[in-house]
């Protein structure tokens, strides 16, 4: 079983999760949250009076809540810190399914911070599909080398909206690989963002209906007024 998301990578995001103080299972309990993942029913209780995981679980989370926050991560049923890339990217994407938290702009905030060290071993979380218009994500591994491209994107668009531009070239990121047209559509949507707010903030005038090109030679036009060119 080739390894490829180290414990480094792991225990930062671990560690980033504690100290924010990020409730891990949203609107869930532990026991429902960890049952999307695993059959807690076959795994064995480490605690005699219990036959099952489900059993000591209920009974240290829920009855006595004596287990430390972060748990989880430590217990070697999961194998969350060593185990396979897989099981680990699917546990951080329940945390972000929209079964479990509701806040799309809180799902992007957390996808944002898992993705600032996931990238490091080259993968990334990156929405798959939408349900009821919210996003569902997957992990994917998408190489460690940066496009010369986005990374000069991240500079020209280092002055906007920072949120939404991270968001966007973090889509392009994960989606050039493998979902070309995603790529594509997303740096579109980005380009026409950018050009909207030169033209908003130059008070020009533009209708909802120009095209790209036409924004983007209205934008390089208000360019060259402010540099006297």
């Amino acid at each position: 079983m080739a390894i490829k998301i180290s414990e480094i990578t792991r225990r930062d995001i671990v560690d980033s999760i504690s100290l924010e103080a990020i409730n891990l299972y949203g609107r869930l309990e532990e026991i429902d949250f960890l049952s999307r993942i695993w059959d807690l029913d076959s795994l064995q209780s480490f605690d005699s009076r219990f036959k099952n995981a489900t059993g000591d679980i209920l009974q240290h989370t829920v009855s006595n809540e004596d287990w430390e926050p972060g748990w989880v991560f430590s217990d070697s049923r999961f194998s969350l810190l060593r185990g396979d890339d897989e099981t680990f990217l699917r546990f951080l994407c329940e945390t972000i399914h929209p079964v479990v938290r509701s806040d799309v702009t809180e799902c992007e905030k957390l996808c944002q911070l898992y993705n600032k060290f996931l990238n490091n071993d080259g993968y990334q979380i990156t929405e798959k599909i939408r349900i009821s218009g919210k996003p569902v994500f997957i992990g994917r591994f998408v190489g460690t080398t940066m496009l010369p491209g986005i990374t000069s994107a991240k500079e020209i668009f280092s002055g906007t909206d920072v949120g939404y531009v991270s968001q966007q070239i973090t889509r392009m990121e994960t989606a050039v690989n493998n979902d070309p047209e995603l790529a594509i559509g997303t740096a579109k949507e980005l380009v026409e963002t950018c050009c909207k707010s030169i033209l908003n903030e130059c008070n020009v005038p533009f209708s909802k209906s120009d095209d790209l090109p036409k924004l983007v030679r209205l934008s390089r036009s208000q360019t060259h007024v402010g540099t006297g060119k």
